[in-house]
């Protein structure tokens, strides 16, 4: 756990010398975030997009991951100001609606946010228009991405 809270350390340090973006009436968190993503599990590439396929992490992993994401988001910001949010991927532990909705009950908004990608959402089986819609209030950052419905099958 150190080595990632030196890396979300050596993260903020950098994004926050960028110039910060125009804070856009509505938005409730100013800019940077530090987008945090599970993925890279190699059981679970190959079910990514198949969610009665796919292996779930047991209640044991499912806490340390959430113990995890909120000692880096409460790093991020209160050592340098920056708002965490939580990128449900494919190919990772939180990528479909289940694991979703369990994220939003055990991970506070005021922890972190939510950024849902259009693409995977609807990889996974999921409808991205009503995602977006159902989680207006847990939204801080959204991932737009064309979806070519002639290959997304393939």
């Amino acid at each position: 756990m150190e080595h990632l809270v030196r890396q979300v350390g050596d993260i903020c340090s950098i994004i926050i010398k960028l110039p910060p973006s125009i804070h856009e009436v509505g938005q409730r968190f100013p800019t940077p975030y530090l987008v945090l993503i599970d993925w890279g599990h190699v059981e679970r590439d190959y079910t990514a997009g198949h969610p009665d396929d796919a292996k779930r992490l047991s209640p044991e992993g499912w806490n340390n991951m959430m113990t995890h994401i909120r000692i880096l988001a409460e790093h991020a910001w209160t050592k340098y100001g920056v708002r965490s949010v939580v990128h449900p991927h494919a190919g990772g532990y939180i990528e479909f609606e289940d694991e979703i909705k369990k994220l939003m009950q055990d991970i506070p908004h005021e922890i972190a946010g939510l950024c849902l990608y259009t693409r995977h959402l609807y990889y996974s089986k999921m409808d991205p228009v009503q995602w977006l819609s159902d989680c207006a209030n847990r939204l801080d950052y959204i991932h737009f991405k064309d979806i070519n419905l002639e290959n997304i099958n393939k």
